[in-house]
């Protein structure tokens, strides 16, 4: 295998799906029936292989070719169409859409692992399926039965793709400072005029037709995100038949040219140009930010599938360049004559970086696939009481998700570069695409920053800090189950500091907001976010080892200690449960420190960025 191509680690995909959270028991309900073990089995492994065959092989050539604005039309590179053809074709395209109208219905978390293996190879490409699907689920849950007959199939088919239009020139997060106005016609129409901007696919030759979702304000609406409303905008009418009408007046004014991701069209979009821009009320009016959460907590958890897919395409790449590169003698031998050349996988610097990779990755993939299950079970929960639980937690660790994936994901494929050294710096390796690829991921949906502001004021402190109390609560559980097991007591040891550190700032911060006010908890939001993340994260790899832990036990029962040395070298099963306890334990003794150390500040109650005159 060659360390320009995608690979995608099949064997920990599976491990995560079917051996640590077993997602084949969700096929006991009716929602999921058709996912049994075989088909998971099956799909992750026919995903892989698209992914790996069709659709990596065009990342390079959309990046430099690129989008560009012809005639008021935007072009995609040619290379994306067959891809995108055969990823409808073949079911990618909408695998968890709703089947009545024509998409697979998979659980989320299957549909993100089908998806990662996507992301790595084209995430351009790859952009329009989650988007589309987003929109799709709008028009599911607040549109007329007639909107959803006219759209919904057709964006399952991928015959036409979404957007999301929240951002306008002078609004760009202060989504509730938006102009667009929403004039009703008297028929349940209304005339939809104003600018939307950063609005990814917002057009595309890839399609017949695009299905905008668009904040707007009616006449006499408050002022702010409490007077939007939710529109369905076609960029083309379209007929009783699903045949396509008249143009609907949205223009694409620009494209954007980005540092990266230049398959994946960012538009400006004028709305009513000419007076004859028409939308429907999805929902009731002036509840359209409410409804329109729906799709952002979805792109949010999505993005956070970017900053994996790309991270662990990236420590792929460097884990096989490292193997393939030769470079100096081991360092046990540098003073040796005639020493042989190793590969640079045996220098110990090289190793610490692909290990802060690999522990990264494990640590993003269990916290987001986490959450993703945590989603997929409460949507076959038994009793009203144990669904909202499980939205709790997808509540509360929905904005980890996003700020902590994206950031790691930029760090490790940062990383992936120092790997390969000067090449790694060019276009003739992957990762300086993947890397500007992946930079935005921690801007759109919310930044960072806007992410570790909801979670410290408002998910931390939702029902009197109930859910926060909560996830604290499972993590002592956990600790007081496996205290006394010999491999994972210490790897809980080890994890409890961290989650008494977590406990600590907690109510460090309300003492704090006594003393400064809420700027002080706001200063430091961003590295507590990271640090919960990681502890979070590390509750879920913790579960991971226990199944690593219990299985690696079953190998190696009845051999002798010689035995079990040779096993854990040769046997690549045994290696593989050996190497995830090891990752849990680099996880918790090397990486989590780091995040802690980002909040001595916090600790300390040091205010100089407050104070200072800038």
């Amino acid at each position: 295998m060659s360390s320009t191509e995608l690979v995608i680690d099949r064997r920990e995909l599976r491990f995560a799906l079917r051996e640590w959270l077993q997602v084949e028991q969700l096929s006991k309900h009716e929602p999921f029936a058709a996912f049994d073990a075989e088909t998971v089995d099956l799909m992750l492994e026919e995903a892989a292989n698209f992914a790996t065959e069709v659709v990596g092989p065009t990342r390079q050539e959309t990046d430099r070719v690129g989008s560009t604005l012809e005639d008021g039309r935007v072009r995609v590179p040619q290379c994306m169409h067959e891809p995108y053809r055969q990823a409808y074709e073949l079911g990618w395209g909408a695998i968890t859409g709703d089947p009545e109208y024509g998409g697979q219905g998979a659980p989320s978390t299957v549909g993100l692992a089908v998806n990662e293996g996507m992301i790595g190879g084209n995430q351009a490409l790859s952009s329009f399926f989650g988007l589309t699907e987003g929109c799709a689920r709008l028009i599911l849950s607040f549109g007329t039965d007639d909107l959803k007959r006219r759209y919904v199939p057709h964006m399952h088919s991928g015959r036409f793709n979404g957007t999301m239009c929240l951002s306008e020139p002078q609004a760009g997060s202060d989504v509730g400072a938006s102009t667009t106005r929403a004039e009703p016609l008297g028929d349940g129409r209304y005339r939809i005029s104003g600018t939307k901007v950063w609005i990814s696919n917002g057009d595309a030759d890839l399609v017949e037709n695009t299905i905008h979702a668009v904040l707007a304000r009616v006449p006499g609406a408050a002022a702010g995100t409490g007077g939007l409303s939710l529109f369905l905008v076609p960029r083309v009418h379209v007929n009783d038949d699903g045949s396509l009408g008249e143009f609907n007046d949205v223009h694409v004014g620009s494209i954007e040219h980005k540092m990266g991701l230049h398959g994946s069209p960012t538009c400006v979009l004028n709305f009513g140009e000419a007076g004859s821009c028409v939308g429907w009320l999805l929902g009731q009016e002036n509840k359209g930010m409410s409804q329109m959460f729906q799709m952002m907590n979805e792109e949010r958890l999505a993005t956070a599938g970017l900053g994996l897919g790309l991270g662990s395409a990236a420590y792929q790449n460097a884990l096989t360049y490292a193997h393939e590169r030769k470079q100096g003698t081991h360092i046990t031998q540098m003073r040796v004559p005639d020493a042989p050349k190793v590969s640079i996988v045996e220098h110990p610097a090289v190793r610490f970086n692909l290990m802060q990779m690999k522990s990264r990755v494990e640590a993003m993939r269990a916290l987001l696939y986490g959450t993703t299950f945590a989603f997929d079970q409460a949507h076959v929960a038994d009793t009203p009481q144990e669904r909202q639980a499980h939205l709790d937690l997808v509540e509360l660790l929905t904005p980890m998700c996003k700020g902590y994936c994206t950031e790691t994901g930029i760090e490790v494929v940062n990383t992936g570069i120092q790997v390969l050294g000067g090449v790694g710096y060019t276009q003739d390796f992957p990762l300086e695409q993947l890397f500007r690829d992946a930079r935005v991921t921690a801007i759109y949906e919310g930044t960072t920053d806007i992410q570790a502001l909801d979670l410290v004021g408002r998910k931390m402190v939702m029902n009197n800090g109930a859910l926060f109390l909560g996830l604290l609560n499972r993590f002592g559980e956990f600790i007081g189950q496996h205290a006394a097991h010999p491999r994972l007591g210490p790897l809980c040891s080890a994890w409890e500091e961290h989650c008494s550190t977590l406990s600590d700032l907690a109510l460090g911060a309300r003492e704090a907001v006594q003393e400064r006010g809420m700027e002080a908890v706001a200063l430091y939001a961003t590295p507590f976010l990271l640090f919960a993340s990681a502890v979070t994260a590390s509750w879920f790899l913790l579960q991971q080892a226990a199944v690593a832990s219990g299985q690696l036990d079953t190998l190696l029962e009845g051999h002798s200690e010689e035995e079990q040395a040779t096993l854990l070298r040769e046997h690549e099963e045994a290696r593989f449960y050996d190497s995830k306890l090891k990752t849990v334990n680099f996880f918790l003794e090397v990486v989590v420190p780091q995040y802690a150390g980002a909040l001595s500040g916090a600790q300390k109650r040091n205010y100089s960025a407050l104070d200072i005159i800038l």
